[in-house]
């Protein structure tokens, strides 16, 4: 997308969520702001600030038409992926698992139109489910119900659990990675958690997930979606979880505008809530302030509370690195392995300007995590 559409493209952001009231857009490029949009997974928030313009600044209606129908379907997929993870997690709580989202709508619901955050999988966590005292409610079997798959209590162990249990519905699980497994059901793709930052060969975040699963464990909230058995994790987790995402997509692949407003909404809709002084220890502490620092003055430059001239010329440089296309790869096999060296090589510049580490000292922990630690344990 050209330069001079970048201003117009946050201006449709900003009107989309409701941060300005108007604007006036002159000579825009509509074809390449909803190219761009949808690469950026903000084509319906996007739309959602069109509909604030006036009829002469909307785009033709050739280009609208084709927009608004685009965006029906991402509201009509993303309902359908509501309604099934909605039942997957009907039928892990009747085989005593708990079932927490990481991201998703738990980002979505800071949206003005939840259904407008456009969601790729669901990433979830599961843990041994505990009585619940927010309800009496007990949970109607799904997916044929519960099933006994013979674990004892000895070694009872929710990710695994929740992994036999898609396979015996008939379901592939692919369980190869250490992080995380993948299973496709109907509409939607699950990345079920078994750790939820990539801690392999790095003892910083592997205190970092130690801290997150304490936190869940230890969670006595149980703030439940409504009319479902998905779970929000407590408020820190989230937080915590949103930065560390962020900051490893910025090294690996490069930043979106979607993962900034993310951050700008979901810190916005939960201020009263996080503990932000024991946050702002926890981002020194597992290295993210420099980053942190410039994220969030990306945030407030999408929002329009700064302008381009107040940013310092590292941070102008992660700007350029938003507007610029993402470096998208499989990282799983050997190829894919190589090719995140690559990265780490070509994002040199990230690790000296907004880490606390050399990108050799970056690659070293990748290949001792390739090399030694292949299956890590937290203990």
């Amino acid at each position: 997308m050209d330069e001079k559409n970048h201003s117009s493209f946050l201006e449709l952001l900003r009107l989309g969520i409701g941060h300005q009231e108007r604007t006036l857009l002159r000579e825009v490029d509509w074809l390449s702001i909803q190219a761009f949009a949808e690469q950026q997974g903000l084509a319906a928030v996007s739309l959602d600030g069109i509909g604030k313009l006036s009829d002469e600044q909307r785009p033709e209606k050739k280009i609208l038409r084709q927009w608004i129908g685009k965006v029906m379907r991402t509201e009509a997929k993303y309902a359908a992926q509501q309604k099934v993870a909605a039942k997957m997690a009907r039928m892990f709580k009747a085989n005593d698992i708990r079932t927490y989202v990481l991201k998703g709508v738990v980002v979505s619901e800071c949206y003005p139109k939840p259904a407008h955050r456009m969601s790729v999988d669901m990433d979830c966590f599961l843990t041994k489910e505990v009585q619940d005292s927010s309800t009496n409610e007990t949970a109607k079997p799904s997916m044929s119900g519960s099933r006994d798959l013979g674990h004892k209590d000895d070694d009872w162990d929710a990710w695994t659990l929740g992994n036999d249990l898609i396979k015996s519905h008939g379901f592939k699980v692919d369980d190869v990675h250490y992080k995380h497994s993948t299973f496709h059901l109907p509409v939607l793709t699950v990345e079920n958690h078994r750790y939820m930052v990539p801690f392999r060969g790095n003892r910083r975040l592997k205190k970092m997930e130690k801290l997150l699963q304490s936190w869940i464990l230890e969670d006595t909230e149980s703030q439940r979606f409504e009319g479902t058995w998905l779970y929000r994790p407590p408020v820190m987790v989230s937080a915590l979880f949103l930065i560390e995402h962020a900051y490893t997509h910025f090294l690996h692949e490069g930043l979106t505008w979607r993962l900034v407003l993310d951050w700008m909404m979901f810190s916005k809709k939960h201020q009263d809530d996080v503990n932000w002084q024991e946050l702002d220890v926890l981002i020194d502490e597992f290295g993210f302030r420099i980053f942190y620092d410039a994220f969030l003055k990306m945030g407030k430059y999408l929002l329009g509370e700064i302008s381009e001239n107040e940013l310092t010329m590292s941070e102008k440089k992660m700007l350029a690195d938003i507007w610029a296309p993402l470096d998208v790869h499989e990282t799983l096999s050997f190829k894919g392995k190589v090719a995140l060296a690559g990265n780490t090589w070509r994002a040199r510049w990230k690790y000296r300007l907004f880490t606390d580490m050399s990108w050799l000292t970056a690659l070293w922990i990748q290949s001792k995590g390739v090399l030694f630690d292949r299956h890590p344990k937290l203990n």
